[in-house]
């Protein structure tokens, strides 16, 4: 279960879909984008994650998020 929330790999979700923010305090991602997860936990926000994306910080929505990058975004890779 640790491993699922991304407990055991030092925070570190992937993007399942892309994301556009909604609002000021959110980051926008794309698929795969490898994303830190820097607080889980938030008396008024459960369904949020407060993370960072390379030099930005900001809520991701977690249903969004997994632990193992999606596959697509790993044949793109292999094909690079």
């Amino acid at each position: 279960v640790c491993e699922e929330l991304g407990v055991m790999n030092k925070g570190l979700v992937y993007a399942l879909w892309d994301y556009a923010a909604q609002q000021s305090d959110e980051l926008s991602f794309s698929e795969g984008d490898a994303i830190t997860v820097l607080r889980r936990h938030d008396d008024t926000e459960t369904e949020w994650w407060w993370a960072r994306l390379n030099d930005r910080e900001g809520y991701v929505p977690r249903n969004l998020l997994g632990v193992r990058e999606p596959k697509q975004s790993l044949l793109w890779k292999c094909f690079q």
